[in-house]
């Protein structure tokens, strides 16, 4: 499908609890079927410094829920992704990341991005491809597709990066996510990579650490 990359996404947002123009924005990034209630349950234990704003992916999905792009499969049970739809959804969210920018009448020029697995993958999309408006990544139980990115001699900038993943994901295997981190940490991104003994999910230890990251970033 065709996604219309500028509509202004439904979105959940708390706000910090001293507000002003240069308060720092954290973007939250849902996973496949999910939607932007889910991440938003952590914003509460989140620093109160921020604005943090969840969106929600433009693709509804048949069985419930949103998709920032589909996934299909084969007859053996192969996994697609559709990239183009991906690379429609990074530029959504920049467009978004602007809206929103404005609409709160900021100052910052660079915002902080928390993606879970989809979510993930289109954080590390939008830094690499955007760096100038990314200055922190939060990716978790994702990976780094390199098809989703249009490089530019500023695409590690100064990103500086969080991410995570369980060793028994039975959905995006460990070793998917390794072989990305190798590559980004090869081209330059700063960047703490942390594995759990969890499935396809946030478990407390990991939501401690991101916690205890973002806090002393």
């Amino acid at each position: 499908m065709k996604i219309d990359t500028n509509q202004v996404l439904q979105f959940l947002h708390q706000k910090p609890e001293e507000n002003n123009p240069n308060s720092p924005v954290l973007f939250l990034f849902h996973g496949y079927g999910s939607n932007e209630e889910d991440l938003f349950s952590f914003a509460r234990y989140l620093p109160k410094e921020y604005h943090i704003i969840a969106l929600r992916a433009p693709i509804v999905l048949e069985q419930g829920g949103y998709a920032w792009y589909t996934i299909t499969f084969d007859e053996d049970m192969n996994k697609w992704s559709n990239d183009e739809e991906g690379i429609q959804s990074r530029d959504l969210i920049l467009h978004n990341i602007k809206y929103h920018l404005s609409r709160i009448n900021s100052s910052r020029e660079q915002v902080d991005l928390l993606g879970f697995s989809q979510g993930a993958i289109l954080s590390w999309a939008l830094g690499l491809t955007y760096p100038k408006y990314i200055q922190k990544i939060i990716a978790l139980s994702g990976f780094f597709n390199q098809n989703l990115v249009k490089e530019t001699e500023d695409s590690i900038a100064h990103l500086n990066c969080f991410s995570s993943h369980g060793i028994i994901d039975p959905v995006i295997p460990v070793s998917h996510t390794r072989k990305g981190i190798d590559l980004l940490k090869e081209k330059g991104v700063a960047l703490d990579y942390k594995e759990y003994d969890a499935p396809h999910t946030i478990s407390p230890e990991n939501f401690r650490d991101l916690l205890d990251w973002i806090t002393e970033e």
